[in-house]
């Protein structure tokens, strides 16, 4: 059952899944809304599987999840919001105790890095860079770009030093489940070129004024038309992972369709829950929710290039 089927990566799950055999049943907001408790546990049975897309999730409570505990549902979500993970990490003795899979991050932002990282043999990481230069012209939609807006923490920009992309720091679940795997990660920062011609300088006033910011909150719809119109169809998704043993650099870019890697790791978890495959259970750590091999080959299929540096010293 995907929620938010209406959405752009709502949409663009329940066409993954039906390419690959599974039944996924498309849930719009006018027939649940995830809020609606009562609405939910009308559609929601005992095994389902939930794929939740629907942000931002800074805005969101737990009705899902509570209704997924109470019927025994497993549930995969799309957020990349700190404030979301750790309200989710403070209900893992419920999740255990029904026995049920939450994959919470379950997608480029938490999912993607920390299964990267599980794969750069650098011994233990101590620091995790990620940037983001998004195909805006396909992605710009109303929920993403206020999740973004509501998460700038800073107008400073820190340019990657192995891909032609710079970004603004924006606080994400990054720096919430991964040092929840690895503790002697000393940062996990997460850096958005928002990739649309004016957008930086509106974006770094908002960054240091309240004020600012909810005046862009409330023109993100004229926003995001812009971005459709100039923004590019061009994503990169650049990682640098630094550890005791070294450094590991990943670009993962492609020219169109970049935005199917936020989709990779959910709908990965959902073809295997969906087939009956139930481990892990509980709250699934960040990179234990895909295998690097499953994620690679996700990758390939959907035309997106992954270059990476071996680990130097």
């Amino acid at each position: 059952m995907v929620l938010g089927a209406r959405g752009f990566f709502g949409r663009h799950a329940v066409a993954l899944l039906r390419a690959d055999g599974i039944a996924a049943v498309p849930v719009g907001h006018d027939q649940a809304d995830v809020e609606d408790r009562s609405a939910l546990r009308s559609l929601v049975h005992a095994n389902d599987v939930l794929l939740d897309t629907v942000g931002p999730f800074q805005r969101r409570t737990h009705a899902l999840l509570d209704v997924a505990l109470e019927r025994q549902a497993d549930l995969v979500d799309l957020s990349d919001s700190a404030s979301y993970a750790r309200s989710i990490s403070e209900r893992s003795a419920d999740i255990a105790a029904q026995g049920i899979a939450v994959l919470t991050g379950c997608s480029a932002v938490s999912a993607v890095v920390a299964t990267l990282v599980r794969a750069s043999d650098v011994g233990d990481p101590v620091r995790v860079d990620a940037w983001l230069a998004p195909a805006s012209r396909d992605t710009a939609n109303v929920a993403t770009a206020r999740s973004f807006l509501a998460s700038i923490r800073s107008s400073a920009m820190r340019a990657c030093e192995f891909s032609p992309v710079r970004g603004m720091a924006v606080e994400s679940a990054l720096s919430v489940q991964l040092p929840a795997i690895w503790p002697g990660l000393r940062d996990a920062a997460f850096w958005v070129d928002p990739h649309t011609l004016g957008a930086g300088p509106l974006l770094g006033l908002a960054a240091r004024s309240d004020r600012a910011r909810r005046a862009l909150d409330a023109l993100v719809p004229v926003g995001v038309r812009l971005a459709r119109l100039a923004g590019t169809r061009t994503g990169v998704f650049a990682v640098r992972v630094e550890g005791s043993a070294g450094i590991a650099r990943w670009v993962l870019s492609a020219p169109r369709g970049s935005y199917l890697l936020a989709l990779g790791p959910a709908t990965i978890a959902v073809r295997r829950l969906a087939a009956g495959d139930r481990e892990p259970r509980g709250l699934v750590p960040a990179d234990r929710q895909v295998t690097p091999d499953a994620l690679l080959a996700y990758l390939d299929r959907h035309g997106i290039a992954v270059t990476r540096d071996q680990p130097s010293l």
